[in-house]
């Protein structure tokens, strides 16, 4: 064989391997639960409402009634945390008035929702009717009223510069899921 043909094959079976890493690696980075490397890992800017609105399954406002925190795998590395929450509001979804979701947090990432506090939760649906997992790439957003009338323009596509800021939190939340960006 030649050498030309050598290094053709070589790099065919390379650029193989690559792509194979990389289908391996969407699929690891896409999984509900776990921490994505970047949010184009999930494919949407979590700085964008209708983005986020259109990649939950749910979008819920819910107020945190406790907490249960898994061992990390192996003594270190990712730490699963499930917290048990009442449905306040559901922006997009029929979901019980309360769930428990999981949320996956690096090694010595402190920040929790914490207990008797309201967020607005992207949520997506596990394989099982009860399974929910705070959505990869999200963060929830510390809400304490739907009247809330601060940072309701949030995000920098969430409404053109023609349109009204919406008038609270709720009106927010509403709209983003009226002009959600599917998947």
């Amino acid at each position: 064989m030649t050498t030309v043909k050598k290094k053709t094959w070589a790099l065919a079976g390379a650029a193989l391997v690559l792509a194979a890493a990389a289908l391996g690696a969407a699929k690891v980075a896409l999984e509900p639960g776990l921490v994505p490397t970047s949010s184009a890992d999930v494919g949407y800017r979590a700085t964008d409402d209708r983005e986020l609105a259109g990649h939950a399954d749910e979008l819920l406002w819910a107020r945190i009634t406790g907490s249960s925190e898994h061992a990390p795998l192996f003594g270190g590395g990712p730490v699963r945390v499930d917290y048990r929450v009442s449905v306040e509001r559901a922006f997009k979804g029929t979901p019980p008035t309360t769930v428990t979701m999981s949320a996956v947090y690096a090694d010595g990432d402190g920040n929790r929702m914490e207990e008797g506090r309201s967020y607005v939760i992207a949520v997506a649906r596990g394989t099982q009717e009860e399974t929910r997992w705070v959505l990869p790439g999200s963060a929830p957003v510390d809400t304490p009223s739907l009247d809330d009338t601060g940072d309701v323009r949030q995000g920098e596509h969430n409404a053109s510069r023609r349109d009204a800021a919406p008038a609270n939190q709720e009106a927010r939340w509403a709209q983003a899921v009226a002009r959600q960006i599917e998947r």
